[in-house]
């Protein structure tokens, strides 16, 4: 008779802890995880690293391990409601301190991959168009544009997110209250200090995605405060700010890409 209440006070105290211990591992793996997955994405470029070429080739070593691009410069042919506005050039560091970041960017302006994948090109791509991207003077100005693309990378897999966590510490620079990476920015002599930048940390990173956000032209509260969170990887051709103002200063449309590619 005792051993039959021992084994109902077991069964009892296993239906009591059971679904304790089971939420208490739901509740801590969403916080285990992320490390995980980052870890795994991790191992996952340094072996690819070890295959292929930041190019988007699949033969020999990556042409980015030194930082050293296909390109030094890659423009934006911009378009507003089917009227031609100009082009942008953008001039990128070479070598660069966040390479693949900035291989990608060229590839998708090239669109090297597009043949394979219909996606991975910026032709025909708008910029974000709303208050914040429209210089009116009525203060909701945000000094930047931003170009999502279309989701797809054109170095390594064009699903998987781009990360270079040695490369953003070798190349952390502080500003008022934060931390961006990439090129440092200064205040140089006939330019505007245009940068050309991608995101890093935060939604959109290893994407796509890109900015082009004019630091030199803000009021002094913002500065280099603009660039927090994101990698800097190019400057804006002084001749092109003309075409720059013009996107933001109108208030007929997203601006578009109507073509890309690379300056030799």
């Amino acid at each position: 008779m005792a051993i039959k209440y021992q084994v109902i006070l077991k069964l009892l105290c296993f239906q009591c802890l059971f679904p304790a211990l089971l939420a208490f591992c739901c509740c801590c793996y969403p916080h285990i995880a992320p490390q995980q997955r980052q870890l795994v994405e991790v191992q996952q470029w340094q072996q690819y690293f070890s295959s292929t070429k930041c190019d988007g080739s699949d033969d020999g070593k990556p042409q980015g391990g030194d930082g050293v691009l296909s390109s030094d410069s890659i423009y934006f042919d911009i378009e507003i409601a089917g009227t031609e506005v100009g082009r942008l050039i953008f001039h990128l560091a070479n070598p660069s301190p966040l390479p693949v970041h900035a291989e990608n960017i060229i590839q998708l302006a090239k669109g090297s991959r597009r043949g394979i994948d219909p996606k991975a090109h910026y032709v025909g791509c708008e910029f974000d168009y709303s208050p914040a991207s429209v210089e009116d003077g009525m203060g909701r100005y945000r000094w930047g544009h931003q170009l999502k693309g279309r989701g797809r990378n054109a170095v390594g897999r064009s699903d998987q997110l781009i990360i270079e966590p040695e490369r953003q510490l070798q190349s952390t620079h502080s500003c008022f209250g934060g931390q961006y990476y990439g090129i440092e920015y200064e205040d140089l002599e006939g330019d505007q200090g245009v940068m050309l930048t991608v995101p890093v940390v935060g939604p959109g990173r290893g994407t796509s995605k890109f900015s082009i956000v004019r630091v030199g032209e803000s009021p002094r509260e913002w500065g280099d405060r603009l660039l927090m969170n994101a990698g800097v990887i190019g400057r804006l051709e002084p001749s092109s700010l003309a075409v720059l103002h013009a996107m933001a200063r109108q208030l007929v449309g997203p601006p578009t890409v109507l073509v890309s590619g690379v300056l030799d």
